[in-house]
């Protein structure tokens, strides 16, 4: 067989697997579970996409992924001794698959996903099963590594983001809520030092201020909250809200409110939790010797949803 056949039969299962993994993300779900439930050719693979949607596009990836070695392989073992004549080669080939193993079907596939998928799901299916065995060693791997749950929640995390963005492409759901509720999935592993004020950017007020000095610090800080400290920032006793001082001109320090603590590992969602059911709306993040390594507020914890919430402090950039 020429070198010329070999590389447009591998160009071709590029094409393919492009094309199939291409067809898989863009075509409606529903399309998929109504091909899966009449059973029709290749309900097995669409009904596999829609509970382990990753099995299949890992398979497609790794498919491709040994097509493109197998090619640079072939043309070393057939040409690697003329230079000129494997730089030439080299250079077709790469045309070739970007071209027709990537540009084209990638076209195809987002076009007419539903006519196309029938004929790419069988081959799709065949280098899964090939795979199986490799995908199976290789999470057995990370697993073993990373850890079982934190992998499990990884997968589960990129199976929601493909289901995101195919209701997005079908206009069940906008871009912005996409974001929020991916917000909603990364929250639940992000930790407290990740989004806490450090403790340089902190804005308190010691205990033992005059009425005149917090009212100015207030004024200045551009929060509603600000920490009681006494003798240092590391003595946290309480919060002082600007409500305090408009209530107590005179006497703002008097009783100060209550704060909740954190450690800078532990989860958001568990102090956002805490901090909700004790009703405290500042958290002082400490360290293991009790020193005052950042603050966290409600709102920060909440921003990790919706994005950044704006007040009449911030300064916003209007756009035109």
């Amino acid at each position: 067989m020429s070198t010329l056949l070999i590389t447009v039969l591998l160009v071709a299962v590029a094409g393919v697997l492009t094309g199939a993994a291409t067809a898989l993300r863009s075509v409606s779900r529903i399309w998929l579970r109504h091909w899966a439930e009449r059973r029709l050719a290749g309900a097995g693979t669409a009904q596999l996409y829609l509970e382990r949607p990753q099995r299949l596009l890992l398979a497609a990836s790794t498919g491709i992924a040994g097509t493109v070695f197998a090619l640079g392989a072939m043309i070393g073992l057939q040409v690697g001794d003329r230079p000129g004549s494997l730089t030439q080669s080299l250079v077709l080939s790469a045309l070739l698959l970007l071209v027709l193993g990537q540009l084209v079907p990638r076209a195809v596939a987002r076009r007419w996903p539903a006519e196309t998928l029938p004929w790419l799901l069988p081959p799709l299916r065949a280098v899964e099963r090939l795979n199986a065995p490799l995908a199976t060693l290789a999470t057995r791997i990370v697993r073993r590594w990373v850890g079982g749950e934190e992998a499990s929640a990884q997968s589960a995390h990129e199976s929601l983001e493909d289901l995101l963005r195919e209701g997005e492409i079908e206009g069940v759901g906008a871009a912005g809520e996409r974001a929020i509720i991916s917000g909603v999935v990364e929250f639940g592993t992000t930790k407290v030092r990740e989004v806490m004020t450090p403790r340089s950017e902190i804005v308190a007020v010691e205990r033992g201020a005059s009425a005149a000095e917090v009212v100015r610090i207030v004024a200045q800080s551009k929060v509603s909250r600000l920490p009681v400290y006494a003798r240092t920032i590391d003595h946290i006793e309480g919060m002082l809200t600007s409500w305090d001082v408009i209530a107590r001109p005179e006497a703002p320090l008097v009783t100060p409110r209550p704060v909740a603590f954190a450690s800078p590992d532990e989860p958001c969602h568990s102090l956002m939790t805490r901090m909700l059911r004790e009703r405290r709306h500042i958290a002082i993040v400490r360290g293991t010797a009790g020193e005052t390594l950042g603050l966290v507020t409600l709102e920060n914890l909440v921003e990790e949803f919706v994005g950044d919430i704006h007040d009449e402090h911030d300064d916003v950039q209007v756009e035109r």
